[in-house]
């Protein structure tokens, strides 16, 4: 058997089986010890790699905010759409990406770069770029006469990601009586209905 510090692809491993404890069981209720056990190795060989849980989690946490800035990207640079639709495009698929890969449980990683006040300062970056893209494509919008020019500012793209939080973690209907986490489909329909509002608003009069 290999030995741990030579374990290929041993840092994703270690990403794997932490993104599947703390899923499962809680951040706080997972240990070191609890995923070197699953993985079948030394506590010391997670220590080579990551060093605290929390490094760990941040990790988890960065690589979905990665994942979530490649998919707008490409979209916004491959798209010959209106900035109007690819703006709406890029806000559903992300949207349903994120619910794709959260619902197993909101204990689930990925769920704090959307939910936990103490995680969100550590990612910044994230919600800056978010707001920066969102700015660059209300610009665009105007430049093709979509949208009025004193419609691109800062203000307006805080009300319309307030607007988006909706579609957005941790899935309170606030909207009905009902109890029950958003399905899919439900969370689908509602945010091609939220953001066709959202752009009929934005667009020229």
């Amino acid at each position: 058997m290999a030995r741990p510090k030579s374990i290929e692809n041993r840092s994703e491993l270690i990403l794997q089986a932490a993104d599947e404890l703390f899923s499962r069981y809680g951040f706080e209720r997972t240990s070191i010890d609890d995923i070197a056990r699953h993985l079948g190795i030394s506590k010391g060989s997670i220590y080579l790699d990551f060093k605290s849980k929390e490094d760990i989690l941040f990790t988890i946490i960065e690589r979905h905010a990665q994942r979530l800035h490649k998919l707008m990207d490409e979209k916004i640079a491959t798209s010959t759409s209106p900035a109007l639709e690819i703006l709406r495009d890029t806000v559903l698929e992300s949207s349903l990406l994120v619910y794709d890969l959260i619902t197993r449980d909101l204990h689930t990683p990925e769920a704090l770069l959307h939910t936990s006040i103490a995680w969100k300062p550590r990612f910044e970056h994230y919600f800056v770029k978010k707001r920066a893209r969102f700015l660059a494509l209300l610009q665009r919008a105007a430049d093709e006469g979509d949208i009025a020019p004193h419609m691109v500012n800062e203000a307006t793209v805080v009300a319309f990601m307030m607007a988006i939080s909706s579609i957005h973690p941790p899935y309170f209907d606030n909207y009905s009586e009902a109890r029950d986490r958003m399905s899919r489909n439900l969370l689908e329909q509602r945010g091609k209905a939220l953001l066709a509002l959202l752009i009929d608003g934005l667009r020229r009069r």
